[in-house]
């Protein structure tokens, strides 16, 4: 649901703007609102900054990395326009404001894009901000979407770096967590709908973010390759906002295993939802943001995704 929301954060003013509608989108922009990773189903609105990834965009770099190149070039007030509270569309906001020094920016915004893109090649625990990034994950992974949830999602990102030392005991729990997840993950796994090829995963309900452990890695192959995964796309019905996200676990196996392009030929043939479609890139995206999926179009994705498969072993 759209808001309108105007706040102050260190001294700044902001304004921000929370899913609109798609047809107001453009009007905003000519306003003056910096659109951060507006992907509406197979488009995305941009202006000059062109801080998006997805659909036309997805030959770009994170959202926050492209960021760098605009730090601290927004005023007050910043005008805002977001529709999700990930940690790149956060960062991307809070490195145009420059809210926090550069010299750590240009650190934290490429790892956090590495997790962001290409997420199951990466190892956190050698980041120089891989405590960082746990952390504010850990603090946003029960915030309700919503432009305060975004707010709140830049508010976190300042105080762990302004007030490290407060952390000490949350970063003690974060194990624990990991552990916790991955065996729900792994639960959820033994659960899952395999489709006729075997390759194609529907988790429903998907409790965590588990695609690392599902996907089930072959490491006496390469990771580019379809050899290199036991399972080459999942789709995830996540369990509380409903919505379905698909992923793969690199570009290059999405596109062996569905063309050029991977996920973007699925996502045309998706069930659109109250006239929106689906999008994202190639290798991860999935229903209209905001939006929940039915449990009975599930099977009809699985198929979806089934059908697409140009290579199968």
């Amino acid at each position: 649901m759209k808001e309108f929301i105007s706040t102050l954060c260190l001294g700044r003013e902001i304004n921000l703007v929370w899913r609109p509608e798609r047809d107001e989108i453009p009007g905003y922009i000519s306003q003056g609102f910096v659109p951060i990773e507006m992907a509406e189903g197979d488009e995305s609105f941009v202006d000059f900054r062109r801080l998006d990834h997805h659909n036309a965009y997805s030959c770009l770099p994170s959202a926050c990395v492209t960021a760098l190149k605009h730090y601290g070039t927004i005023g007050s007030p910043a005008r805002l326009m977001v529709n999700h509270a990930d940690a790149d569309c956060v960062l991307a906001g809070l490195t145009i404001m420059g809210l926090l020094p550069l010299e750590i920016l240009e650190k934290l915004n490429v790892e956090v894009g590495i997790l962001d893109t290409d997420p199951f090649s990466a190892d956190d625990s050698k980041f120089a901000y891989g405590d960082a990034i746990r952390l504010w994950k850990t603090g946003m992974a029960s915030a309700k979407q919503s432009g305060w949830s975004w707010l709140y999602g830049l508010q976190l990102f300042l105080d762990i770096f302004r007030n490290s030392d407060c952390y000490s005991e949350v970063k003690d729990k974060i194990e624990e967590r990991e552990r916790e997840r991955v065996r729900l993950a792994i639960e959820d796994y033994e659960k899952a709908v395999r489709g006729p090829s075997g390759r194609v995963l529907l988790i429903a309900p998907s409790r965590v973010n588990g695609f690392d452990v599902q996907f089930c890695r072959q490491p006496e192959f390469p990771a580019d390759s379809l050899e290199g995964w036991k399972h080459w796309c999942i789709a995830a019905h996540v369990a509380k906002p409903g919505n379905v996200t698909l992923s793969c676990p690199n570009r290059s196996v999405a596109e062996l295993a569905f063309g050029s392009g991977g996920l973007l030929n699925v996502y045309p043939k998706s069930p659109e939802l109250e006239g929106k479609k689906w999008g994202g890139r190639e290798s991860v995206g999935g229903s209209p943001r905001g939006m929940s999926v039915p449990v009975g179009l599930l099977p009809g994705v699985l198929g979806t995704i089934e059908d697409a498969l140009k290579y199968c072993q």
